[in-house]
């Protein structure tokens, strides 16, 4: 099972690291949008899991993440537009994938900050037929909560005006993944709130590329998508998957997640389930029962077999 890491250039020189698992002839194409503060590298054992059961796996590195970030630029969009890059750069991707495997079905899977991205995809791109999708899957996203997000808009963009958009606050930091993590007092580490696996924990806590701050400008960019993000807005034929544990901060200890599916259906989607597991916290790919959720993973994939049914 072949596997390569190849780069896609954009229209403002930006150069996209993809990581492919291709094998030989396969039932379906996947593309993974990772989470904030993380990177592709951390979906390595999935995708080859799936590709050894006929999947192609493209991973691929937002703006500011990755091994090919530096300095300054770590956690940090752009200087300018940095939604509506790091969203062109997932229709590239997802072309570049359309390209290589046209006659096969393609699901896009996007994680926590990725299933935003992927939401804000399904809206704006995904109606081109050369861009189009066959499943959307969001795993660890949450409803659009309007008046909260603007309020933190506000508070953020105070923080940017006086100290800049590459500025890292942090003030910011605590109140979203320092609030998320007191929801699991006491506390063994900084990142309890991911998951109940401790090793899979103790790695993202001793990668370099992990658990960074993110500046005030990326965080304005990601608000000011999410805020944009209108269901009513996508294609009604598209089958939406949500993966999610009951006790993921991100999703409101489940409260949340259960809305936005409800609001989804509300919006005219035809085809949209939940899988919602007992439990789980942010990361249900690395939590103590990833097995049983890489294989709900791999069931709603198109072209495999039906999705199960709502847990």
């Amino acid at each position: 099972m072949p596997e390569q890491s190849v780069s896609l250039s954009t229209p403002d020189g930006h150069q996209i690291r993809v990581h492919t698992f291709e094998p030989t002839e396969p039932d379906a194409t996947l593309v993974i949008a990772h989470g904030m503060a993380e990177h592709s590298g951390r979906y390595t054992e999935l995708a080859r899991w799936l590709a050894n059961r006929d999947i192609a796996v493209f991973i691929y590195d937002h703006r500011g993440h990755g091994s090919a970030c530096h300095g300054e630029d770590l956690g940090h969009y752009a200087d300018d537009q940095g939604w509506q890059k790091v969203t062109s750069d997932l229709a590239r991707v997802i072309q570049w994938a359309r390209e290589r495997y046209p006659d096969t079905p393609l699901a896009l899977l996007g994680h926590s900050m990725g299933s935003f991205i992927a939401q804000s995809y399904a809206q704006n791109h995904a109606h081109r037929q050369e861009a189009g999708i066959d499943r959307l899957i969001l795993s660890a996203t949450n409803r659009i909560q309007r008046a909260q997000l603007q309020a933190s808009k506000a508070f953020i963009g105070t923080i940017a005006a006086c100290y800049g958009k590459r500025h890292r606050s942090n003030a910011v930091a605590k109140m979203t993944f320092g609030k998320f993590n007191s929801l699991f007092r006491p506390n063994r580490t900084d990142y309890d709130w991911l998951s109940r696996d401790e090793q899979q924990v103790d790695r993202y806590a001793t990668d370099p590329l992990c658990g960074f701050q993110c500046t005030t400008g990326l965080w304005l960019d990601f608000i000011g998508g999410m805020l944009s993000i209108d269901p009513r807005q996508w294609r009604k034929d598209l089958p939406v998957r949500l993966i999610s544990g009951d006790c993921d901060p991100v999703g409101e200890m489940g409260k949340g997640i259960r809305q936005h599916y409800k609001n989804l259906q509300q919006a005219g989607i035809a085809d949209v389930t939940l899988s919602l597991f007992p439990g789980g916290r942010h990361e249900m790919l690395n939590e103590t029962n990833a097995a049983e959720v890489w294989q709900t993973l791999y069931q709603s994939l198109p072209g495999v077999s039906a999705p199960p049914e709502n847990t």
